[in-house]
């Protein structure tokens, strides 16, 4: 009997197996407990909004969630199409347009049928148009400066003024994506022969080219610079977590960029439906507002924002959003890197 008792107690344990960590067709083993979200250390940090969302998202599933650090999109898809059926991740956070313009067609992807019934920022027209990439969240770019900044800047051509030398920090567009958005901004506003002249006399007024959004910002907070390209929603940053009001936002004549997050599901994900159930939970009223809090970002959903600082924030107006053409950032990216091979 005792025999026959673990005998039947080992059935059970391999049946309890076989249920959890079945093949799902794809020729890899899928944990149905489980789920891998690659995301940036700003997201998935403990100042970020990933353990406010795994609490939840835990909580209402009964699936566990682990975050996977990436540094860059690009890098985890290379990774996980070099890894194919073996890869680990099922959701992938961070993607901005220009990702998706760039690395998209570089893997499969999962559907996700979210229907558009939220209420949208007018700016965010056509953000749903594609069906793997879904957003989360927002913010319109410009230049951060302290509130004494005394050189008036209202447009492009004033970064130009030779009292901004060696006081401005920009963003590398080839590794960052805030720096790939001012160069989308100064292509979109100018022809392409005023673009190219206006570049080559900006690069000298540059303090720094960093190679990512914190470098330039801490170049900014440690006050080596007197204005960095950031997002208009870094002020409220300081007030809120610092009680600091002497930041602002620069409005130029010229339409902003904006930056859009996305969430997609790799068809190697090892479990698929919750990696899309998560995605679904980011469009939520109660993950958007985390989002906004603790990402420092618009939500995507309008309403979540009301009755916050983020409510009485102007929005400036912006280039309207479309997914890019890969051709065309490679071919601004080689004028770019051009002018600064040139330079040195």
């Amino acid at each position: 009997m005792k025999h026959f008792l673990g005998f039947v107690s080992v059935i059970f344990l391999s049946l309890t197996l076989l249920y959890l960590y079945k093949d799902d067709g794809t020729g890899h083993i899928s944990d149905s407990m489980s789920l891998k979200v690659y995301g940036s250390s700003s997201f998935i940090g403990s100042w970020g909004p990933g353990p406010a969302l795994k609490e939840i998202f835990e909580k209402q599933n009964g699936i566990k969630v682990t975050y996977l650090e990436m540094a860059d999109p690009s890098l985890v898809i290379q990774k996980i199409s070099f890894e194919g059926k073996q890869a680990v991740g099922d959701v992938i956070l961070s993607i901005d347009q220009y990702d998706v313009a760039r690395i998209s067609d570089k893997l499969a992807w999962k559907i996700i049928d979210i229907k558009n019934d939220l209420k949208l920022n007018s700016q965010l027209s056509g953000i749903y148009k594609n069906e793997y990439f879904k957003p989360y969240d927002w913010s319109p770019l410009s230049f951060v400066a302290r509130n004494q900044l005394e050189v008036s800047i209202e447009k492009l051509d004033d970064l130009l003024k030779p009292e901004l030398k060696g006081r401005i920090a920009l963003e590398d567009p080839r590794t960052s994506s805030p720096g790939l958005n001012f160069l989308s901004w100064v292509f979109k506003n100018k022809s392409p022969a005023d673009a190219e002249i206006f570049l080559k006399r900006l690069i000298p007024q540059l303090h720094s080219v960093s190679p990512s959004w914190s470098a330039a910002y801490g170049l900014f907070k440690n006050k080596q610079v007197d204005i960095v390209l950031s997002y208009v929603t870094s002020p409220i940053y300081h007030l809120v977590e610092e009680n600091d009001p002497h930041f602002k936002s620069l409005e130029f004549k010229e339409e902003h960029p904006i930056q859009v997050e996305f969430a997609a599901v790799p068809d190697t994900c090892q479990n698929c439906e919750a990696g899309i159930k998560f995605v679904e939970f980011l469009q939520t009223a109660e993950a958007q507002r985390i989002i906004m809090e603790k990402n420092y970002m618009f939500p995507i959903k309008k309403n979540v924002q009301e009755g916050t600082a983020f409510d009485g924030v102007k929005i400036f107006k912006t280039i309207p959003f479309q997914f890019e053409n890969k051709d065309t950032l490679q071919k601004w990216l080689n004028i770019w890197s051009e002018l600064r091979n040139n330079e040195s």
